[in-house]
């Protein structure tokens, strides 16, 4: 805010009584006093619903700026936009402009930076993102969500004029607490409604709360939904009412079916604060969540329906002309006691909307609504579906359905095609809207119907249709059809004979194991780039027209064991990238042809195909799998010259590593799995990053590997026994000095191995799967990074950290003797796990809005304790865990000079927010390597 002569705009944006004018007021008055001329211009939303109110405030702007005592009365907002421009555009001024919701706002009380003076500020609080995207604000902060410690210090300065509650109130100060979910406006207005008020009635007044929320709160929050348009409106009670929570692509998909424009309206609700998107999840602020539903219950009550109470009022047949929407609960386990009449649906004319499951109704519905547009229904229980007559739907899913029969309805007679008289199954009526069908795990399908009817169909998924045989001709003919899965289709042997799908992209036949020939491929079908046949294991050739897929870039035979040849015309893919080969056993020796397929990256092939790829220069990742002795392994690699990746895996005859994988200079990533004669691993390429050994149970020894490989920093180690009588060796890989080196170059490392000790440079340790840090004052000038540990009773793939930084003694571990020992006494199921986080992780994410990251600001924390925990769904298998802080002076002593440079990494740590739980996940990710492009 001090720094730069340049007049700057800051924009400060969040949800409604997040505290946008609390920080704006403590800013303005803290540095007020550094400029010529200053300005705090309140409600700006409330008060320039006129012309007459917008000079109102520009005559306010001048009068504080310039001075009362110039008197100005404007008019006119052109004029008024003019005098402010002509008077301040000399004076350093500090502008706060308060809840801005419209651009015409700004253009008359401070369009251009040009209005004011070198070293002016404006500031403008809005809960519109885009708002500021307008201003092309220099800076855009985005406050967080209280955390624990602070919201009971706010609630208890409100409720009881202290920083904390009386002993007999902490139970219900954390169930209002709780309530508030970290909002200010809402701790603030509770704590003021609560305050000098007995136990005894605070228990009454929370348990009002949870079912009418405060008019204060629940006013300021639905001013951001009265400024949305009808479509926004829309999506917004819908996501409130059925999708929070939900994958964010999918749910685009069902909104647009109601012709919603859900792209840009989710992007104008993420803008406005009222949903956010947090790992292509919708998230949304629990008080929000309860303004939409209030709306709904207040405008339209019968709407839309979530609550297992008012499905139970539809099964008795209430009045339903209302409802648009009906998604039951998500909770697998509710029980509906009694289930609906057949034909519960004939009353409700505006339903858009189902999502069931299990015996929703009592028998087979009789009746779905015309108007329905998305049609959702797990476990549906009977053998066909009342769905043939529907012209406007939009999307059919159905997962582990009964159905038999997937139209049901008056037979479709056709004058000018007889046969249909006789047809044995009821056609679809046309349906031109319908465009996506997913039948996953419909083990009671046995064809698939006739779909010509639906010739804008973009998505087909039948995968797991375990019993399906025939898939009607009718599909192969579907000219906007994108995406074709049939994967898991066991018992599938009639398919279209010929594909004539223009704009297909993705056609997955793996597992079809009864599939005897592959359709043949229409000159048209050039928009093909993905085609896996892979576990076809009755495919005995693949057809000649395979030649007109010239766009293909993935390709996937392997485990076709009867296929007995590759069409040579493979060879002359210009744009395949990936090709699987591997466990077709029939195959004959490979062509050394793939020096000509410059485009090819991956490629999955048997061990002993290796000696094919004499010139493959091209190549980045190679699979092999299958025996191929040491005696048989290629001497000389230098065909693959670029190779980043070499997995290895099915070998039984492999004793120890070949010497010439050695001589890859590019090889950043050896994975060895499976492996049962491998006895022992050294000589790794000098540039590894990456090394996974699984499932050898002969590799007794392995090389020292914490020195001699100065770029190894990712090391995972599982399902070796007989390895941990090498423990020296696996003992050196814990070493400090490990950790110091990567530390001091400010990278990250990752190690999992057999093992049972925790090192004992990790001060800090606790039995469980949770340990805290405390962190000193000014810890952030001082700390470079974490360090944890953990000791699991399993392997662990990948395991992530849960962070959460917290003022609270209490929660800082002791030292406690290792109870290990008393657990299990068996070493060989023991796995050691350990990695550095650097702090400039998180440094990224300050300041910085447009990632998500809302909440943590650990940059103004003095100090406290940062917690660890390891995630719920692998925590059981955590015994005991170590922490460590990293700090400058640690690594001081470290030559950097013997450290090499490494430009990028194949794997990285990934920061997200948890907007449940106010805290950091922290997850290994996969990187691209820089080169991997070329």
């Amino acid at each position: 805010m001090e720094a730069a002569e340049e007049v700057r705009i800051v924009g400060i944006w969040g949800m409604g009584g997040i505290g946008k004018t609390t920080i704006a007021r403590a800013l303005f008055n803290r540095i007020a006093h550094k400029f010529e001329g200053s300005s705090f211009v309140c409600d700006v939303r409330e008060n320039s619903s006129s012309k007459k109110d917008m000079c109102t405030l520009q005559e306010r702007i001048l009068n504080d700026i310039l001075g009362e005592c110039h008197g100005y009365k404007i008019k006119d907002r052109d004029q008024g936009a003019g005098i402010i421009q002509e008077r301040c555009c000399r004076k350093k001024v500090l502008l706060v402009l308060d809840d801005v919701n419209d651009v015409s706002q700004l253009e008359f009380l401070a369009a251009e930076r040009e209005w004011f003076g070198s070293g002016s500020r404006i500031i403008i609080t809005t809960r519109d993102q885009h708002l500021l995207s307008y201003a092309n604000a220099d800076d855009k902060y985005r406050p967080a969500l209280l955390r624990t410690n602070q919201a009971l210090e706010l609630f208890s300065r409100h409720a009881f004029r202290k920083s904390s509650p009386p002993d007999q109130y902490i139970d219900l100060t954390n169930r209002g607490i709780q309530y508030t979910h970290g909002l200010p406006l809402a701790l603030k207005v509770l704590g003021s409604f609560l305050c000098g008020r007995e136990a005894g009635v605070w228990g009454s007044a929370l348990d009002t709360l949870a079912k009418t929320p405060s008019a204060e709160v629940f006013d300021t929050l639905k001013l951001s939904f009265d400024y949305l348009n009808a479509f926004e409106k829309q999506i917004f009670l819908d996501i409130a009412c059925f999708y929070k929570g939900e994958d964010v692509d999918n749910v685009t998909r069902i909104l647009d079916s109601f012709g919603f424009d859900p792209v840009i309206g989710i992007s104008v609700l993420v803008d406005k604060s009222l949903i956010a998107i947090s790992e292509n999840k919708l998230a949304m602020h629990d008080l929000i969540q309860e303004m939409g539903r209030k709306v709904v219950q207040a405008t339209a009550p019968n709407s839309r329906i979530w609550e297992l109470e008012k499905i139970h009022d539809l099964i008795k047949d209430k009045e339903l002309e209302m409802v648009e929407g009906i998604v039951m609960p998500r909770d697998r386990d509710v029980d509906l006691n009694q289930s609906a009449s057949a034909n519960v649906f004939k009353s409700t004319k505006n339903l858009r909307v189902l999502d069931c499951y299990g015996k929703f109704t009592s028998c087979e519905p009789s009746f779905l609504p015309d108007e329905l547009r998305w049609f959702c229904w797990s476990h549906y229980p009977f053998s066909s579906l009342p769905v043939a007559h529907m012209s406007k739907l939009v999307g059919l899913q159905m997962y582990r359905a009964e159905i038999k029969h997937l139209w049901k309805g008056k037979k479709v007679y056709s004058t000018w095609n007889p046969l249909s008289y006789f047809a044995s199954e009821v056609s679809l009526n046309k349906n031109v809207s319908l465009k996506f069908i997913e039948l996953r795990w419909c083990k009671s399908l046995t064809k698939f119907p006739d779909v010509s009817a639906a010739p804008n169909l973009e998505s087909l998924d039948l995968s797991f249709c375990s019993n399906l045989v025939e898939v009607d001709e009718s599909v192969g003919s579907l000219k906007r059809l994108l995406y074709l899965d049939m994967r898991g289709c066991y018992e599938l042997w009639h398919l279209p004979s010929m594909l004539q799908m223009d704009s297909l992209e993705t056609l997955i036949l793996t597992l079809c194991e009864s599939l005897r020939r592959i359709p043949e491929f229409s000159p048209c079908m050039v928009n093909l780039s993905k085609l896996d046949m892979s576990h076809c294991s009755n495919i005995k050739e693949v057809h000649s027209s395979l030649k007109y897929l010239s766009n293909l870039s993935y390709l996937d035979l392997s485990y076709c064991s009867k296929l007995k040849n590759i069409p040579t015309l493979i060879w002359e893919f210009k744009c395949l990238n990936t090709l699987g080969l591997c466990g077709s056993w029939k195959l004959g020796k490979l062509r050394d042809n793939f020096q000509s397929m410059e485009s090819l990256k991956e490629l999955h092939i048997k061990s002993f195909h290796i000696h094919a790829l004499t010139n493959s220069c091209y190549l980045r990742k190679l699979y092999l799998y299958g025996p191929l002795g040491n005696d048989d392994f290629p001497k000389n690699l230098h065909g693959l010259s670029s190779l980043e990746e070499l997995h290895i895996s099915c070998n039984p005859k492999l004793v120890q590593l070949p010497e010439s994988i050695s001589h890859l200079s590019n090889l950043r990533y050896l994975v060895i799995g499976r492996c049962n004669g491998l006895q022992a691993l050294h000589g790794f390429p000098p540039g590894i990053q990456r090394l996974t050994v699984q499932c050898c149970d002969s590799l007794e020894k392995i090389e020292d590997l914490s020195k001699e490989y100065e770029c190894l920093n990712k090391i995972l180690i599982s399902y070796c026994p007989k390895l941990l009588q090498d423990g020296k060796n696996l003992d050196k890989m814990f070493d400090l000095c490990f950790l110091k080196k990567w530390a001091a170059v400010d990278g990250g490392f990752n190690i999992q191995i057999p093992g049972r000790i925790i090192p004992s440079w990790f001060k800090e340790q606790q039995n469980g799967y949770t340990i805290a840090l405390k962190l000193p004052p000014n810890w952030q000038t001082q700390i470079i990074g974490f360090a944890v540990c953990c000791v699991s009773t399993t392997w662990i793939r990948d395991p992530g950290l849960n962070l959460i930084f917290e003022n609270n003694e209490m929660l800082v571990s002791k030292s406690e003797a290792n109870i290990i020992d008393e657990i299990i006494q068996d070493a060989t199921d023991w796995n050691l796990w350990t990695g550095y986080i650097p702090y400039s992780l998180f440094e990224e994410f300050h300041g910085d809005n447009d990632n998500g990251f809302e909440g943590e600001d650990w940059f103004h924390m003095s100090q406290g304790n940062l917690v660890f925990e390891i995630p719920s769904y692998i925590s059981e298998y955590v015994v005991r865990c170590g922490a460590k802080v990293v700090y400058r002076e640690d690594v001081a002593s470290v030559d950097l000079q013997t450290i090499p440079f490494v430009s990028s990494f194949h794997w990285g740590w990934k920061l997200t927010k948890d907007e449940v739980t106010n805290s950091f996940k922290c997850q290994l990710s996969e990187l691209l390597v820089s080169n991997s492009g070329n």
